[in-house]
């Protein structure tokens, strides 16, 4: 294993470490509060799909690409291999449509009653469900690519027109058929970090004009009313602008690779990584800005410490009874 591989190896697999444990963690939270309290927040319905997005995400690409970099190749067949692009690939986009729904819907939360925006609200509130429908047809329908053209490895010669995973190919038969699939991914991809950066754009404006009118108002309560919607509007501002910082990058690469005939491979790992980096941070983001989560989380350890305590003090006592 040359150095390389090492470090994309390393690199894999502590993202794997880190990404699956949160949005397990972040998901587990967010069942607990919907089996206590019978009924989701608009907000906590989507960061949920969102978490559980990015934990697919992870585990179909993460974890190929680790043992991958340690020389494993696994008995990835035909069927596994275009299970694994495809389900990756469909989770990417989703990961996009959900961040910027997310975004979406915080914006027409904190936008002022008289603004037009603010009626969407409850409209929104209802068709969440189908909205994320739609996203999953739209996602699935334009990755339908990655089973045509995704084999199991061989001993073959690869083209210029084979994109070489590590653990499966995806072989395009024309460079007709690569060029156009490539840019439909970039320009659905490119359309969606617009709205979302629009959206963030919409958001940070609102906080603005919030901020200038507070400078005069004393009032405890109405800061404190207003605290929860702004902490959650930067949370999904600071989830937006990782999102346009990774997958920009990442699109920057793959809009370079549609126009170049053979890819780098350090460049390819760039993009590798870049492209699950997104689903590692996002869930560390949501526990720390997320009182919620982030209570729920330090409750369930507190509980595990003081019966962890309890069960000590009872051994204790079985060990030296009172005469």
């Amino acid at each position: 294993m040359d150095l390389r591989e090492l470090l994309k190896a390393i690199i894999t697999l502590a993202q794997n470490t880190i990404g699956i444990p949160a949005n397990l963690a972040v998901l587990l939270v967010f069942v607990h509060i919907a089996r206590a309290e019978r009924r989701l927040l608009p907000a906590d319905i989507i960061v949920s799909q969102l978490v559980f997005v990015n934990l697919v995400l992870i585990l179909t690409r993460g974890i190929p690409q680790s043992l991958s970099a340690l020389d494993y190749r696994g008995s990835y067949n035909t069927a596994t291999c275009k299970f694994l692009i495809f389900t990756y690939r469909t989770t990417r986009a989703m990961s996009i449509c959900l961040t910027f729904l997310l975004s979406a819907y915080q914006g027409v939360t904190i936008a002022p009653s008289s603004s037009r925006l603010y009626s969407l609200k409850p409209w929104l509130s209802r068709c969440l469900l189908p909205l994320s429908l739609l996203f999953w047809l739209l996602d699935g329908g334009t990755s339908y690519s990655s089973i045509l053209y995704t084999n199991q490895i061989h001993n073959v010669t690869f083209s210029a027109l084979t994109l070489n995973l590590g653990y499966c190919l995806v072989e395009y038969p024309s460079e007709e058929s690569y060029f156009a699939i490539g840019v439909m991914y970039l320009a659905r991809d490119t359309c969606f970090i617009l709205l979302m950066v629009l959206s963030s754009l919409y958001i940070l404006l609102i906080l603005y004009q919030h901020h200038q009118r507070a400078k005069g108002i004393c009032s405890s309560v109405q800061s404190q009313g207003s605290s929860a919607e702004n902490r959650a509007a930067k949370t999904v501002v600071t989830l937006v602008t990782l999102y346009v910082v990774f997958f920009g990058i990442d699109n920057l690469i793959w809009a370079y690779t549609v126009t170049i005939g053979k890819v780098p491979v350090v460049m390819n790992d760039v993009r590798v990584f870049f492209s699950t980096l997104y689903a590692t941070v996002c869930p560390v983001v949501v526990i720390v800005s997320n009182r919620k989560v982030n209570r729920k989380l330090r409750c369930d350890k507190f509980a595990q410490d003081s019966q962890s305590k309890e069960t000590t003090i009872s051994t204790v006592s079985v060990k030296f009874p009172t005469y």
